[in-house]
């Protein structure tokens, strides 16, 4: 299970714009503007997995403006997919410390600490990006709290924040999942398969979704829709632990 900050560079790769405003020197629109435009490449260079051009082009950033957080942020996002974690964790810090309210960064490093297995820290950083209003990836943040929250059991407070995703966004589709399968621990099966339904319109089947819509056939009593989700499933997912468990509730059946 993998919390959203890459996907890792779906959503949370955008930048502020350029800012023009009249009262300023042209000197610094100049060197903003020009730190602007590094950062877009950087992006560029990492959405292209061409890291040593974004390293290039982030540094440069860096010589311009040293105090940049966006650069500080991108270079932990960048070193995390290097899968060198200390340096990561040290920019995605630097950026922090650089603009307490960056919100992208909290994001990015609340991700960073769930994928190094520290849920407490991770939701630390989350909860603060998440009093964040306007904050543009608010959706996200609320998904990714509740999946830390489910690692370490705090089950309540993980149904809350799939909840606030989908209030926010109802397309956020790991939080419709997750709350679908919430649902149905909870015996509320017409929930549970109205959210899986929406989930379908929005993602690719994964082993989990056919798996649940598999329980949920059976409680139904829909043996064609179980039929056809455990052909998928068999087809699509043969070595996943889902398949495993359909094939050992078949044998019991």
């Amino acid at each position: 299970m993998r919390i959203q900050a890459s996907a890792l560079i779906v959503v949370v790769l955008f930048l502020t714009g350029c800012v023009t405003e009249g009262g300023q020197p042209k000197r610094k629109i100049n060197t903003e503007a020009q730190v602007e435009a590094l950062l877009g490449l950087g992006v560029g260079y990492i959405r292209n997995q061409e890291y040593a051009r974004a390293k290039e082009n982030l540094t440069k950033a860096l010589g311009i403006d040293p105090s940049s957080a966006p650069a500080h942020n991108l270079f932990g996002l960048l070193f995390q997919l290097e899968g060198e974690p200390d340096l990561a964790e040290d920019y995605f810090r630097r950026a922090i410390r650089l603009d307490a309210k960056f919100s992208m960064a909290r994001n990015n490093y609340g991700a960073f600490l769930f994928e190094q297995g520290r849920y407490q820290d991770a939701i630390e950083q989350l909860e603060v990006c998440a009093e964040d209003r306007l904050y543009g990836a608010r959706s996200m943040v609320f998904e990714n709290l509740g999946v830390s929250y489910q690692r370490l059991n705090r089950f309540d407070e993980a149904e809350a924040a799939f909840t606030k995703s989908l209030q926010l966004n109802p397309s956020q589709d790991r939080a419709l999942l997750e709350l679908a399968e919430i649902r149905f621990a909870q015996s509320n099966y017409s929930e549970s398969s109205r959210l899986l339904a929406r989930y379908g319109m929005l993602a690719q089947p994964s082993a989990r979704s056919l798996w649940l819509g598999i329980r949920l056939s059976r409680v139904l009593n829909k043996k064609d829709d179980e039929a056809s989700q455990a052909l998928a499933l068999k087809n699509i997912f043969p070595t996943s632990k889902e398949y495993q468990l359909y094939q050992d509730s078949s044998r019991k059946l």
